[in-house]
Formats: C-alpha cells, sequence, structure tokens
C-alpha cells in the first residue's frame, strides 16, 4: 500500500505538503495541489485514520454503545437492524464503527469501555435502562450523542425512536375491531424504560376508548426474547378463561408464544389471534404469518448516524427527539372472533 512519502515523492513536494493538501489547508498553490492530487489518484493513496486525525483533530470514528451482552445482540434481528443502519450511513461518511457491548453482569460496561479508548468523535448509544442512564458519562466528556429510544425516560432532545404509543394503540385496536373483548399483553422487560412504559399506555388507551380495561390477570412479562414468549404464554393460555386475542411487544416473544400454543392443539388465528411488534424477517416466514407493528429499524440507526454527524462536523448542540412512524401490517396471526 502506498504511504504518505510515495505521494510525496511523486508529486516532487514534502509529506507536509501532500498533508496540507488532503486537508485542504489554504496556501497551496493550484499547481501544486494538482500534482499531490494527481499523484494519489495514481497510487490509489488513502490516508491513514491516524494521519487524518493529526489534521483536523478528528479519529474518523464513532462509538456504538449498546448495553446489552454479545449473546443477546446477535440473537435481535431488529437491533442487527438498528446497526445495519447505523453502518451504512457511516460508510457513506467514510467513518469506522466502535461497537462496545456489555459483559452479562455490568450494562455500565459498555459506556467505560468506549470511554477507555479516548478515540472517538461522538457516539450513538441505544438506550434501554431506567434513570440517569450511563451515557451521561459520555456527556460529562463533552462528545456528542445520539440516543436511539427514551432518553433520560422521556427527555425530548437528541434521540430517535419509533412511535411506540401508536404502534401499541393500533395493535390492539385491530384486535378490538376483529369482535375481541378478551385480550392479553406480552410486555417487555421493565428495565426498558420509555418504549415499554409507551407501548403498554397505547395498549391501555386502545382498550379504554373501547370501554375495556387490561385484565391484570392477562399481563406478563418477557425479556423479548423466542423462550421467554414461549414461558410467558403459559399464564395467558394454560388457564380455563384465556384471552382470545394477544399482543405481544415483539414479534420474537410472538414466535414463542405460537410454539406454546400448537403444544396445546390451539390453532392461529381460528383459536387466537396474535400481533407482535418490529417486522422481522421471520415474520413472514412462520405458518401463519405474523400480523405485527413495522418498525422502521434501519431508518432509525440511519437517522441516528445522520443527527449525530451534524453534532460533530457542523457544531450544532441539541435537536428535537425525532419520532419515526410505524404501520400496522396485517397477515395471517389474526382473525374476527369466531363466536363459538
Amino acid at each position: 500500500m502506498a504511504n504518505i512519502y510515495d505521494v510525496a515523492r511523486l508529486a516532487n513536494v514534502s509529506t507536509a505538503t501532500v498533508s496540507k493538501v488532503l486537508s485542504n489547508t489554504p496556501y497551496v498553490s493550484v499547481q501544486t495541489k494538482e500534482r499531490v492530487l494527481e499523484a494519489v489518484r495514481q497510487l490509489d493513496y488513502s490516508p491513514s485514520l491516524a494521519a487524518r486525525g493529526l489534521t483536523n483533530r478528528r479519529t474518523y470514528i464513532l462509538g456504538l454503545v449498546i448495553p446489552n451482552d454479545p449473546d443477546y445482540l446477535f440473537t435481535d434481528p431488529q437491533l442487527l437492524e438498528v446497526i445495519r443502519g447505523v453502518e451504512n450511513t457511516a460508510n457513506d461518511n467514510d467513518y469506522n464503527i466502535l461497537l462496545s457491548m456489555a459483559n452479562k453482569t455490568d450494562h455500565h460496561s459498555a459506556y467505560t469501555r468506549v470511554l477507555r479508548t479516548g478515540y472517538i468523535d461522538g457516539a450513538i448509544t441505544v438506550e434501554t435502562f431506567e434513570g440517569e442512564t450511563p451515557g451521561k458519562l459520555l456527556d460529562d466528556q463533552g462528545l456528542p450523542r445520539v440516543s436511539i429510544g427514551y432518553r433520560n425516560g422521556l427527555n425530548p432532545i437528541n434521540s430517535v425512536h419509533s412511535d411506540d404509543y401508536r404502534g401499541a394503540y393500533e395493535a390492539v385496536k385491530h384486535l378490538i375491531e376483529l369482535g375481541h373483548r378478551q385480550i392479553g399483553v406480552i410486555s417487555g422487560p421493565a428495565n426498558f424504560v420509555g418504549a415499554i412504559e409507551e407501548r403498554l399506555r397505547g395498549a391501555q388507551t386502545a382498550l379504554l376508548e373501547a370501554g375495556l380495561e387490561l385484565n391484570p390477570d392477562f399481563l406478563t412479562y418477557g425479556d423479548f426474547t423466542t423462550e421467554s414468549g414461549y414461558q410467558a404464554s403459559r399464564r395467558l393460555l394454560e388457564v380455563a378463561d384465556r384471552p382470545t386475542a394477544i399482543f405481544s411487544m415483539n414479534d420474537r416473544m410472538a414466535t414463542g408464544l405460537m410454539r406454546r400454543a400448537r403444544e396445546l392443539g390451539l390453532k392461529l388465528p381460528d383459536d387466537l389471534s396474535l400481533v407482535g411488534f418490529d417486522d422481522i424477517s421471520l415474520a413472514t416466514l412462520i405458518d401463519p404469518p405474523l400480523t405485527t407493528i413495522r418498525q422502521p429499524s434501519v431508518e432509525q440507526g440511519r437517522v441516528a448516524a445522520t443527527k449525530l454527524f451534524e453534532l460533530i462536523k457542523e457544531g450544532k448542540k441539541d435537536f428535537e427527539t425525532i419520532i419515526l412512524p410505524v404501520e400496522l401490517i396485517v397477515r395471517g396471526s389474526t382473525a374476527r372472533l369466531n363466536p363459538a
């Protein structure tokens, strides 16, 4: 691979002049600049991140902080789509991504580890935990930061998330319009503050508008994994007066419930209607295909990265939270209530 010395030799200039041209420093003649750029083209030279950082005080690296352990992250298709959106945008801006994940016992470690590098221009944090988030560690260092999720609860600045309230509202409203009145909910983990609260609020609003209430016996919890959906479904399905329809706060838990329903001899949607949330690729492959709320996962990552580049490159301080629209996708797992 060519280096800066090769470029300087071919252009017959000093390495300092090459650096000035590449960093667009003024006071370099047009003729000299053209010679340097022609040498760069001929040699297919790409300046190293370290060299670029010396000239403009940037590292060309973004931190992506996810306070979940690797086993969780790499089995979550929705979160992987968010990362794809971040990575695509970083690529378009000639940046690299430094991914920092938590260990199993301390979610703060995802934040402290990326800080220890001392080598990022800004960070995107995936917010899940309630209270004063560890992301403040990054803020205290003066690093530009954009949150995917609900920043410090519902703080409406520098964050990007889907319209969780509207999505849950539309999911439960769809079930009500099909004639269902006994509607169960598989909620997510309590530490996903913001998103879970908003989805539960949306579900309850749809019920109240129909003159219904959420039966506490029909509310159960999972951790967004398939297995947790399977276990949570025991409380909902293995009772005499079970719900006729269920809203699951993500698609993976919904697939776990579908497995348990099959084991109990229940057929979807004849005996039970089911709506998920996310619209992961598996939702179209299972039988029956899953009715779900489509959230723009890749777009969340793309928008978050785009806004972070604005903070880094344009020196902006804050922007109002961006709420991305969701869409109800009706497939084969829901049907009108069978009066029998």
